[in-house]
């Protein structure tokens, strides 16, 4: 079971989130948040220790693992403004990379926008879900990370693209002190980083940067050389001699 006192405990920052709630298993951590929210609209933070029906990005679906996957989704209130709104995807991830660095002294990548990443194995990703409210939007971050999963605990179509902390460490990680690390490092990211900055520290942990991926452009499924991120939070990827901004999902080549 997930104990939300020693989460509690670690977060610095106590007023970022006002209402932390724990359910042993759901459906789905941001359809219970969006419930929640129209209900009492504050910065809410719900965990669960099984999640059955997580989504992903577009139509795919995040599995995890009842007791040893990470699963949450928290209120985060607009930061940028509607021109530069890619940025909140990519603050996420480069918190989450913080946070694990500072918890475990483990290295992570991002693949683009906000995949987690471990030598080209997922190891989490995040969805971001919003709606607007009266004359701003409203994030609903959903984040799913593989924790404490052994080989055999991943679904067999997925165990040679997927890997967990375990995994990669040897031993149990204790969920709780790692979350409260990521949503620390959030917390100081978005009082510390400008948006230049923000594109710094994205590059420097993507696993892609000028290497050649798989991206949609004009309908078909294409190869180009992942170059940068914009000022717009947008990624710039070179395509027959031209420079592409792009918002969607890539594929490695």
């Amino acid at each position: 079971m997930f104990k939300i006192g020693l989460l509690e405990s670690n977060l610095e920052y106590k007023k970022f989130f006002n209402n932390i709630v724990y359910y042993p298993r759901t459906k789905s951590t941001n359809s219970d948040l969006w419930a929640l929210y129209q209900k009492s609209p504050k910065k809410h933070l719900i965990i669960s220790d099984n999640q059955t029906a997580g989504r992903g990005r577009g139509l795919n679906r995040w599995g995890s693992t009842p007791n040893k996957s990470l699963t949450c989704s928290f209120v985060l209130s607009q930061i940028f403004p509607l021109e530069k709104f890619n940025f909140h995807s990519l603050i996420l991830p480069i918190s989450i990379v913080g946070g694990v660095k500072k918890h475990l002294s483990l290295s992570l990548q991002i693949k683009w926008p906000n995949d987690i990443m471990y030598k080209n194995h997922k190891v989490g990703g995040i969805l971001i879900e919003t709606k607007k409210y009266s004359k701003k939007y409203i994030l609903n971050i959903g984040i799913g990370m593989n924790v404490n999963e052994l080989a055999n605990d991943l679904c067999e179509n997925i165990n040679k693209k997927a890997i967990s902390l375990r995994m990669i460490l040897g031993g149990k990680i204790q969920r709780e002190l790692l979350l409260a690390s990521i949503l620390n490092e959030l917390c100081d990211a978005v009082h510390r980083y400008t948006p230049p900055q923000i594109i710094l520290e994205w590059q420097k942990h993507c696993n892609h940067i000028n290497h050649n991926v798989f991206f949609k452009y004009n309908k078909k499924n294409v190869a180009g050389l992942f170059k940068k991120i914009n000022n717009n939070g947008q990624a710039i990827i070179e395509f027959n001699h031209h420079l592409v901004p792009y918002d969607g999902a890539i594929k490695y080549l």
